[in-house]
């Protein structure tokens, strides 16, 4: 295949200088025209971009990427493949990210649908806690309220599992009460010893005084 260019010496094409014209003859080998347009006829084909797009933009991609870089020269329609692929990527972003802003929001919900934290919410908690280990990463930096479900999973496990140290109400006062208890019976303890001491001198001085009599 011979495609003539014809050009004056200005460079302008004009049919009234073609008397000055310079004649440069660009030779191209037949298969890689052929190739180059059925490139061409692929990109053209793709259309207007829309989800089912895939396919064909696949197809011219490959077609593209399988020619010589001679033949890729030839090519004028890479630039509408570029566009294409970006338009065809940004509808995939979009839909992600709509379903992982949905995904995120039934989790939120499921958080939030805890409540305050009884012994009967062990259900609620773990459906959350199921929901949000099935997200992806993408996902799960989009539930705001994740600290809820922690708090919440932490305060039925202290419902669960009482501490040995927790002290059970009245505790206290029981404690009070024996220790007064104590007091009161270390205090009876000494006045009797005292009591008895003192009976004890009685009866030595009343002892003295009957044998002092008695001499």
């Amino acid at each position: 295949v011979q495609i003539k260019c014809e050009l004056d010496s200005r460079g302008t094409g004009d049919p009234d200088t073609w008397s000055s014209l310079d004649r440069i003859t660009i030779k191209i080998p037949s298969g890689d025209l052929v190739a180059a347009q059925a490139v061409d006829e692929l990109i053209l084909a793709i259309g207007e971009v829309t989800k089912d797009s895939k396919e064909a933009i696949k197809a011219a991609r490959a077609a593209y990427d399988a020619l010589t870089d001679a033949q890729k020269e030839i090519v004028e329609n890479d630039d509408i493949l570029d566009e294409a692929e970006n338009a065809y990527q940004s509808i995939l972003d979009a839909e992600k990210a709509e379903a992982d802003n949905k995904a995120a929001d039934a989790v939120i919900a499921l958080i939030d649908a805890i409540g305050t934290v009884t012994t009967e919410s062990e259900e609620a908690i773990e459906a959350a806690r199921a929901a949000y280990d099935a997200l992806t990463d993408d996902q799960k930096a989009l539930v705001t309220n994740y600290e809820t479900l922690v708090q919440a999973e932490a305060a039925l496990d202290a419902l669960k599992n009482p501490s040995e140290d927790t002290e059970k109400p009245g505790d206290n006062n029981d404690k009070e009460e024996d220790s007064g208890n104590a007091d009161t019976g270390d205090h009876s303890g000494i006045l009797l010893w005292t009591m008895l001491l003192m009976l004890s001198a009685l009866a030595a001085i009343c002892l003295l005084k009957k044998k002092s009599s008695v001499s």
